[in-house]
């Protein structure tokens, strides 16, 4: 098998174990859910979710990581050097995906079994990060100005969209549109702050 195929694998099973572990806890609860019942669904064995995941938490807070890693894949950032427009693109993008659904839904599943919460948490940072790099890879020649206001974006979407999660209890059905809302007036105040009104 070759290095891009096996790749491609190993990506494929760790998402639908994501996957199957976030459809068993939303549908069933947390404490309904086993590996031993994920396994069987995925029909792989228990040494391979062990592969992939440390735990059933774990691998329900995952769902996030992918689908936001699946829509950076798919984003084709506009022409602009400025890290602010870049955010806000990747933000809209990130909610016509689906992406922030999704967030949303596992933090709702987080609200409901507090046990989620570590690994939902972890999971947040691991997107917010990735979402960085992506944004600083669609600037050309990055100066330290562009560096420094890209984490001061990222440090700050993290909060805003953790606080906005915590804040609504996300079980408003559109909780997505309300993240995304609270997203982009944080940005507008980023931007305001740093002298650049819209």
């Amino acid at each position: 098998m070759t290095p891009g195929l096996r790749d491609a694998k190993r990506v494929a099973v760790a998402r639908r174990l994501a996957r199957i572990a976030f459809e068993q806890v939303r549908d069933r609860g947390l404490g309904e859910v086993t590996v031993d019942g994920i396994v069987a669904e995925a029909e792989v064995s228990r040494r391979t979710f062990s592969n992939y995941y440390l735990c059933k938490e774990a691998a329900v807070a995952a769902i996030v990581v992918h689908s936001v890693e699946a829509a950076l894949a798919e984003w084709d950032p506009p022409e602009s050097v400025d890290v602010l427009d870049l955010a806000r693109d990747l933000v809209e993008h990130q909610l016509r995906t689906g992406a922030l659904r999704q967030l949303t839904a596992v933090a709702t599943l987080a609200s409901e079994h507090p046990q989620l919460v570590p690994f939902v948490r972890d999971a947040q940072w691991q997107v917010w990060s990735a979402a960085g790099d992506k944004i600083l890879q669609a600037v050309p020649d990055p100066d330290s100005a562009a560096i420094e206001t890209l984490g001061l974006v990222v440090g700050a979407l993290f909060g805003i969209v953790s606080a906005s999660l915590n804040a609504t209890g996300v079980r408003d059905g559109d909780a997505a549109l309300l993240l995304h809302a609270s997203a982009l007036r944080g940005l507008a105040r980023l931007e305001r702050g740093l002298g650049r009104p819209r």
